[in-house]
């Protein structure tokens, strides 16, 4: 086993597919009991699924991160039932707003992606927090990215607001680090999922030249090589197998960190 998860109960937002979805399995395996919150109720029921048919428990919330009163609604919803979360991972994040191409500076991209990405995810860490606190125990895994210390193929607005979970990762884990929270982050590199495939579309409709007529994946591989020495994506369950590991007691003495698992796209 690589981390004993056992009697502990974890909530993943954005956990109904893509990366979300690899950690929630790679938890699930290590013996934890998943809570999926998503905007998106069929994904999050599906994960679930696919959680019970491991023969472990799990439970749905709908979620709104951008909205405070659906935070607080879905984490005293979620309390009620299980009494406890011993790990948060926040994973909900966005590139942009609905339709961004990333080939365009516009306000509603930077507002949008700082509201999910960077106000959402805080805004969920300090509804959970408390719970944590009252037990003086806590896993908090926040889901940074690559584009935060190499900002190439991708936008400033989404570079700057995943430097910003770094920061406030660190802020965090000094604050409560006498209280036995443990708060750390991850800095996925490139992972071909439905949240690559969909900025790839909106591309391709915008008419960039670079997408139109070709094999998206080809596109990905290609940029990918430019930058990844170990030449292949990661998966969301590599992700999800170092968030098991820093959820778990045996990291119990790291805190604070920014742990890049990128193929090696940046060695610092």
């Amino acid at each position: 086993m690589l981390a004993d998860l056992s009697n502990k109960i974890a909530l993943i937002t954005g956990g109904g597919q893509g990366l979300g979805l690899g950690i929630v399995q790679r938890l699930a395996e290590q013996g934890a009991d998943i809570v999926i919150v998503d905007i998106n109720d069929a994904n999050a029921l599906n994960a679930k699924k696919i959680i019970e048919k491991m023969g472990n428990k799990a439970w749905t919330s709908y979620m709104d991160v951008t909205d405070k009163l659906s935070i607080k609604k879905s984490i005293d919803e979620i309390i009620s039932q299980t009494k406890k979360i011993d790990i948060l991972v926040n994973n909900a994040g966005v590139a942009g707003a609905p339709g961004s191409t990333g080939t365009a500076f516009r306000d509603i991209d930077w507002e949008f992606t700082w509201k999910v990405n960077v106000k959402g995810l805080s805004d969920v860490t300090e509804e959970v927090l408390p719970h944590m606190l009252e037990r003086k125990y806590g896993k908090i895994i926040n889901i940074s990215s690559v584009a935060a210390r190499a900002a190439k193929y991708t936008t400033a607005y989404y570079a700057t607001s995943k430097m910003s979970v770094i920061a406030y990762t660190q802020a965090l884990a000094r604050e409560f680090a006498l209280q036995n929270i443990n708060v750390n982050a991850i800095a996925p590199g490139r992972i071909w999922t439905a949240f690559h495939q969909d900025w790839m579309d909106e591309r391709e409709k915008s008419g960039d030249q670079a997408v139109i007529g070709k094999d998206k994946y080809k596109v990905f591989m290609d940029q990918l090589k430019e930058v990844i020495p170990m030449g292949r994506p990661q998966t969301p369950s590599e992700i999800g197998a170092l968030a098991a590991f820093l959820a778990s007691d045996d990291a119990a003495n790291i805190t604070g960190q920014t742990i890049q698992c990128d193929g090696g796209q940046v060695m610092v």
